[in-house]
């Protein structure tokens, strides 16, 4: 099934007005929050992530995250907080979003009924676009959902008012699915890649985010000279690609990408592509989100590159990783585990510097003071990303710098190195300053 510029007959500044709908569901949400809810011993902050459902596996990444951050925020004295003149310990209630935004509304109606006051991190755009809605009239405040798609900015950037508690806590995917174009051009003039034609074919999950991402890397491809097929789209929960591999065997495409937020959707995509020996450069964004990726993929992953997540470079993201391996027994992802500390972290900063958890005064010092550098992320909502340029698609432009993630290079903000796997094991290839390894083309390519 191919993308189309209308979704269901509408355009899709329409289809984002109306995607809302979803938190139909939630109306019982615009209920008041308890009005005795400041005066309990301890402060009940929602975590939101998939926790059951196709990405439950990156919702165990989530947890993991989060607990830590929790343990290294209490160490450093930041827990209890204090806010409006009572100091509170933390109590953290999971909010499992299940991958749907029907049910992630749910599951927010659940949270607020429990006494939640504040919300954090989370998955999926489908997901962030419903819980906006759900969220607004309760003024909730809600700091670093990963739901990363352009739709979420377009539809603060329409009712900037409404969505004012609204923090992505990841870029849209024209900040890096647009630079993967650049390096594949760069190898191919030193050499290193002979593609035996510029075809390229892509498919994302069928998704706010896939479609998004989709976009982007649609442009950025064609931008970069290949000539690429309007981009096929799978249910979230595909396990079976032999179709779509057998179409992009037959159009004898030199590079095939995809974009898949569940764990076993990639792992399955990764293994019949390199089973069915369709002959092409590989992009799979997204391979790194759980921590046992190599072990369900296995060598069918070598040669694989991305541009999906951050990347241990400084000595400080080093030792984190080793504290999470030797914390939890196995190796993190570092864009659902790395990320929601940073956002735990993060929401737990400025609520002691805010010193309050009313609306008004907790936004206005988030956009307009906070400029927290994370473990992995620069945190700066009040400043036009660096990196954006208005994303043009069939003549349209839209200014996606609004309501963003600031974004720099790897010191200053928001910035992905693009990898190629071996074994398991990530060798950054861009940029060249970063660069610990040199990019292999496939032996079948």
């Amino acid at each position: 099934m191919t993308e189309e510029k209308k979704q269901n007959g509408m355009t899709r500044r329409e289809f984002v007005k109306t995607v809302g709908a979803a938190a139909v569901v939630g109306s019982a949400l615009s209920m008041s929050l308890p009005k005795e809810g400041h005066a309990a011993s301890k402060l009940k902050i929602g975590f939101m992530g998939p926790f059951t459902g196709p990405a439950s596996r990156t919702g165990d990444q989530f947890k993991r995250g989060i607990n830590m951050a929790l343990e290294d925020a209490r160490a450093a004295g930041e827990i209890p907080v204090k806010v409006d003149g009572k100091t509170m310990d933390i109590e953290p209630v999971w909010v499992d979003s299940q991958s749907s935004p029907e049910k992630s509304v749910k599951a927010v109606q659940d949270a607020v009924n429990r006494g939640v006051k504040m919300m954090v991190t989370g998955w999926h755009s489908s997901v962030a676009m419903a819980c906006m809605d759900a969220e607004s009239p309760l003024k909730m405040v809600h700091i670093g959902h990963q739901g990363e798609s352009q739709y979420i900015n377009f539809k603060i950037n329409d009712h900037p008012e409404k969505y004012q508690g609204w923090f992505k806590g990841w870029a849209s995917p024209p900040v890096f699915a647009g630079l993967y174009g650049p390096p594949l051009v760069y190898f191919m003039k030193k050499g290193l890649w002979k593609p035996k034609n510029r075809k390229a074919a892509v498919i994302v999950e069928d998704t706010d985010y896939g479609r998004g991402w989709g976009e982007a890397l649609v442009v950025s491809l064609r931008t970069a000279g290949f000539d690429v097929m309007p981009y096929d789209v799978n249910a979230i929960d595909e396990t079976e690609f032999t179709p779509i591999i057998t179409k992009y065997k037959a159009a004898d495409v030199s590079v095939v990408a995809t974009t898949q937020t569940g764990g076993v959707p990639m792992y399955n995509f990764v293994k019949q592509v390199r089973a069915m020996g369709l002959k092409a450069l590989f992009l799979a964004h997204g391979l790194t989100w759980t921590g046992e990726w190599y072990q369900n993929t296995g060598k069918a992953s070598d040669f694989a590159i991305c541009m999906d997540s951050p990347y241990p470079i400084s000595p400080e993201q080093k030792t984190w990783m080793k504290r999470f391996k030797d914390k939890y027994g196995i190796d993190a992802g570092i864009a659902p585990s790395g990320q929601p500390y940073d956002h735990t972290r993060l929401a737990i900063r400025a609520l002691n510097e805010a010193g309050t958890l009313k609306f008004e005064y907790l936004v206005q010092h988030i956009r307009e003071k906070v400029k927290y550098k994370g473990v992995w992320q620069m945190y700066d909502f009040a400043t036009y990303n660096d990196f954006w340029k208005d994303f043009s698609e069939e003549g349209t432009l839209h200014q996606l710098s609004r309501n963003d993630v600031r974004t720099g290079d790897f010191m200053k903000g928001f910035f992905f190195p693009l990898v190629q796997m071996f074994g398991g094991k990530p060798k950054i290839l861009w940029p060249l300053d970063l660069a610990d390894g040199t990019f292999q083309a496939p032996p079948w390519v």
